[in-house]
C-alpha cells in the first residue's frame, strides 16, 4: 500500500554529497576531443557525473548523479551511483506503480498498443532477461511535446496526405546501462544494448491532419530531455 501523503518524501529527493564536490567545478578543456578532457578529469581528479534534477510535477522535483556523455567515470563517481541506487529506485517504484511501466529491448514493437507492468520488480525482472544482472541507471524527463509529423504520411504518393500531429505527453525514460573499465576509472559499455523503461503520463500518438485518425506509437522521439544540471555541463 502507497501513502499518498509521503508519496516521494522529501528526504529521498535529495542526492547525496559527491566525495569529491569540491572538485565539481573545476574547469574541463572546451575540446571535442574526450581523450584530452579524460586526461585532465584524471589528473585533477574531475567527476564524470553531474547532479540532475527530475521533475516528479510543478513543485516536487528529485535529484540525482547523471554520468556526463564521453566522460571518464571516477571510482569516486561509480561508487556513489551504485550507492544512491535504492533511493533511485525507491522513487521509480512508485512512478511505475503510479502510471505503469513500459519495457522496451532492442526487437520490442513500439507501435500500437501495450500492457504496461505496475511493480517495479518487473522492470528488473525483463532487465535481467537482457542480461542486466549488474547495472547503473540514466533517467530522463521529456516534457509534453506536441509537432507536427511527416515520417508516417504517404504524401510522396497522395498528394492530399496532409501528414501528422505527434504527441508525447511528459514522461521518464530509464535506460540501463553496464560499465567497462578503462583507464584511470570507468565508462559506459559500448553497444549498449536497448534496456529501457518508459513511464509516461498519457499515451503517445499520431493523428492525421486530414482524417483525424489516431495511433499510439512509442517511437516519435519528438519531445527532448529537459537537462538542469549541478554545474552546467556544456
Amino acid at each position: 500500500m502507497i501513502d499518498f501523503d509521503s508519496f516521494i518524501p522529501d528526504e529521498i529527493t535529495i542526492a547525496p554529497k559527491h566525495p569529491l564536490e569540491q572538485n565539481l567545478e573545476l574547469p574541463i578543456p572546451d575540446t571535442q576531443n574526450a581523450e584530452e578532457v579524460r586526461e585532465v578529469q584524471r589528473r585533477d581528479r574531475i567527476p564524470g557525473v553531474v547532479k540532475r534534477t527530475i521533475p516528479l510535477d510543478h513543485e516536487v522535483s528529485w535529484e540525482y548523479w547523471w554520468c556526463v556523455p564521453d566522460r571518464l567515470l571516477l571510482p569516486e563517481d561509480v561508487e556513489l551511483m551504485t550507492r544512491d541506487r535504492d533511493r533511485l529506485e525507491s522513487i521509480l517504484e512508485k512512478l511505475v506503480w503510479l502510471f505503469g511501466g513500459y519495457c522496451f529491448s532492442q526487437h520490442c514493437h513500439r507501435q500500437g498498443d501495450r500492457l504496461p507492468v505496475h511493480g517495479w520488480q518487473e522492470v528488473l525482472a525483463f532487465a535481467r532477461q537482457q542480461g542486466f544482472e549488474s547495472y547503473l541507471l540514466d533517467i530522463d524527463f521529456l516534457p509534453t511535446a506536441i509537432k507536427r509529423d511527416n515520417r508516417h504520411s504517404n504524401s510522396a504518393k497522395d498528394k492530399t496526405d496532409l501528414g501528422h500531429i505527434a504527441v508525447e505527453p511528459a514522461h521518464w525514460h530509464i535506460e540501463f546501462f553496464k560499465l567497462a573499465t578503462t583507464n584511470g576509472g570507468f565508462e559506459m559499455q559500448e553497444p549498449k544494448p536497448v534496456c529501457s523503461c518508459q513511464i509516461w503520463t498519457g499515451k503517445p500518438f499520431v493523428k492525421h491532419l486530414h482524417t483525424g485518425e489516431t495511433s499510439t506509437r512509442y517511437d516519435l522521439w519528438v519531445s527532448r530531455p529537459l537537462d538542469i544540471t549541478q554545474p552546467p555541463w556544456y
